[in-house]
């Protein structure tokens, strides 16, 4: 399955239309971006990954994006995955 439809249904996006999806699809590649930024690959998907991906797009839609790029859970998320072949 797309990491597409995982994230949709992680963030309670239960129906699909175009617009709805490209703007999921752009919170997706807003996440790659921050944790590859961080050191973390996250372009081949995993469980974790995918969890990680999910969290940060739950976050970008109700999260003042001063404060996403920095939270904690996120920094987290980076520190314990960086580098780790195994996720």
């Amino acid at each position: 399955m797309a990491i597409l439809d995982d994230v949709k249904r992680g963030i309670g996006v239960f129906y699909s239309e175009t617009n709805k999806n490209l703007d999921v699809q752009r919170m997706i590649d807003s996440a790659i971006a921050y944790f590859s930024g961080a050191g973390w690959d996250v372009s081949t998907p995993s469980p974790l990954s995918t969890e990680a991906i999910i969290l940060y797009c739950k976050m970008a839609q109700s999260t003042d994006p001063s404060q996403l790029t920095n939270h904690p859970v996120l920094i987290s998320f980076i520190v314990q995955n960086r580098g780790d072949s195994n996720v």
